[in-house]
């Protein structure tokens, strides 16, 4: 579902319930997170972001996470974002990135690897909001 047909009333915006993933896609970048909320009477997600995965060619695999950039995002903040820029992930999708999030908290060692992504999670952020800002304006979150 695109944004503009949301807008035009073409399509019903998507709801979501507590605790299924989401993610949020720009390119070859994923922004995985699990719902916290969802606020009906805004169309917001309070989403909790997982982690952020990009790939550098788009005929990869989402699940292979031995070919993907994998950033651990379950320290930063909470995000609220408008909910029909998210999708529902898939189980296929979401157990790889599960499994390899929860070795990082088995291993310290690779945990400790791992680079802060509260940068890209910001920049990543910020594209967003420059490639859809209808769906930021004050006109949509009313």
């Amino acid at each position: 579902m695109n944004s503009a047909a949301f807008q035009a009333g073409k399509d019903k915006p998507p709801i979501f319930r507590p605790s299924q993933i989401v993610y949020l896609e720009h390119g070859l970048t994923r922004l995985y997170a699990e719902v916290v909320q969802f606020v009906e009477i805004r169309c917001q997600c309070w989403v909790r972001p997982l982690a952020l995965v990009s790939q550098s060619d788009r005929f990869i695999d989402w699940t292979d996470c031995n070919r993907l950039a994998l950033q651990d995002l379950r320290d930063g903040s909470d995000l609220m974002c408008p909910a029909v820029l998210f999708k529902l992930a898939l189980d296929t999708d979401v157990i790889p990135l599960l499994s390899w999030l929860y070795s990082l908290d088995a291993n310290p060692d690779l945990k400790a690897k791992a680079k802060p992504a509260s940068q890209q999670l910001h920049q990543f952020i910020h594209i967003i909001w420059q490639a859809h800002p209808e769906v930021f304006s004050s006109k949509q979150a009313r």
